[in-house]
């Protein structure tokens, strides 16, 4: 659906809320906020070639809203992450760090094995040494500002599916504008449940075979 088939069906199942109570231009701008919350809870758009940041000696710290368009969050997936040299870096805290060594942001520069994020920042465990290699991220992405009459998310064809969010989206935001919490809160819970399971299904495209690999003893065998 085009934004102004999700209005209509929103106009449909609401009548008691016409265009003289909630305008088209209210709930356009709905549909824009709407559309963001949606991506960012099912985490539905993926930068699926990732990002390549190019880095110099001693960096160690990397500003992800600078380097990638529509930044949101760091893509964990199997198979996703970060890397260095197109090896894949371990996800850590700071407190883990803590724990492993007390003085690690004292740590000479080198080849980084871990990262962690705070806020739009992607830290690494140490700084770069003179090698430099190129880091990638694979990111998950806000979407495009949706204010134009076309459809949601970006206009993915394979999210198509879920167009009625906006419509669950829309519903909450109207009862609650024009005073009927109870229904405002039944709406708002239909359309977190909603937002559930098309994670569930949009998250299930992300898996593939699972690989079981043997651990290997280093001591050989015993008789």
């Amino acid at each position: 659906m085009i934004r102004s088939e999700i209005i209509q069906q929103f106009r449909d199942i609401c009548p008691e809320i016409p265009s003289r109570v909630i305008s088209d231009v209210t709930l356009n701008a709905w549909c824009l906020t709407g559309d963001k919350n949606f991506c960012a809870i099912t985490r539905c758009i993926v930068d699926q070639d990732g990002t390549t940041i190019t880095t110099a000696e001693d960096d160690q710290y990397f500003d992800l809203e600078v380097e990638i368009t529509n930044f949101y969050d760091i893509d964990t997936w199997p198979g996703s992450g970060v890397l260095y040299n197109n090896k894949k870096l371990d996800k850590t805290t700071m407190a883990e760090l803590d724990i492993d060594s007390s003085s690690w942001r004292d740590n000479d520069s080198g080849t980084p094995k871990k990262w962690y994020r705070r806020g739009k920042y992607l830290y690494l465990d140490r700084p770069i040494d003179s090698n430099a290699y190129d880091i990638k991220v694979y990111a998950v992405l806000i979407s495009d500002d949706w204010n134009t009459d076309i459809a949601p998310y970006n206009t993915l064809s394979s999210l198509e599916p879920y167009h009625d969010a906006m419509v669950l989206y829309l519903t909450k935001r109207a009862k609650a504008k024009v005073g009927k919490p109870e229904e405002a809160a039944a709406a708002e819970n239909e359309y977190l449940l909603y937002c559930k399971w098309a994670k569930t299904q949009i998250g299930g495209n992300k898996f593939g075979a699972i690989h079981f690999v043997p651990k290997i003893s280093l001591r050989g065998n015993r008789r």
